[in-house]
């Protein structure tokens, strides 16, 4: 399993795609900065404390990784099965399950990597430049630091499950647009923040459909016989 696994990292050049998660880091951050400077120039506070703070952070990584992870099911999976170039991998003498578990697996991790790792750089960050810009209006201390890195664990956790919906509606159309848009609308149906208050705080909703989300990728794999190739 683990050499289909690195098979696919290489066949794909997924690691290339740090550089994208890094640039992607630096987008949000810029457009945290300046959301902290408007609000500054205006005599506004710009985030009351660092909930608030880290609550829009949060909404911003896991959108921006929930969507990239469905780009790459895209590249990896689904455009396999529209231009029929998993017909010939199928003919392989391994598994097709193992081979689809592979892929799966590849997007669950990067989901989970990538959103543990943007909300660890995006909250020491925080934490050692609010001494010097006074981004919230509180002290951060490392307690501080330590309860939201676990929150982040369960979110990644959460969101890894979660970026498998699109397969449902991808795989069903064998169509790129359909994975990409069910992810889009996933995003926004998730990250509604109203009064402070998100949508994903609601313990049950992220676990329910990280459930989902495995569920689904279950199935595919467990059906992948009966899939029309």
């Amino acid at each position: 399993m683990l050499k289909l696994i690195s098979l696919e990292i290489k066949k794909y050049k997924l690691f290339n795609y740090w550089s994208g998660v890094l640039i992607a880091n630096i987008c949000i951050i810029i457009l945290m900065g300046m959301i902290f400077v408007l609000e500054t120039m205006e005599s506004n506070v710009p985030f009351e404390d660092f909930d608030a703070f880290m609550m829009m952070s949060d909404t911003l990584v896991r959108a921006t990784f929930l969507i990239f992870s469905s780009v790459i099911m895209v590249k990896i999976i689904i455009n396999e099965f529209k231009n029929k170039v998993v017909s010939i991998m199928f003919t392989y003498p391994i598994s097709k399950k193992k081979i689809l578990f592979s892929k799966l697996f590849i997007i669950v991790v990067f989901t989970f990597t990538t959103i543990m790792f943007s909300s660890l750089l995006i909250v020491v960050g925080l934490y050692l430049l609010n001494p010097l810009f006074h981004i919230v209006p509180e002290t951060i201390s490392v307690e501080y630091v330590l309860a939201y890195v676990k929150t982040s664990f369960f979110t990644a956790l959460t969101s890894a499950g979660l970026s498998l919906i699109p397969l449902f509606f991808g795989i069903r159309k064998k169509s790129p647009s359909a994975t990409i848009i069910s992810a889009v609308i996933l995003v926004s149906l998730t990250g509604t923040n109203v009064d402070d208050f998100s949508v994903y705080q609601l313990i049950a909703i992220p676990i329910s459909l990280g459930i989902v989300g495995i569920i689904i990728g279950y199935l595919t794999v467990r059906n992948i016989e009966r899939i029309d190739i």
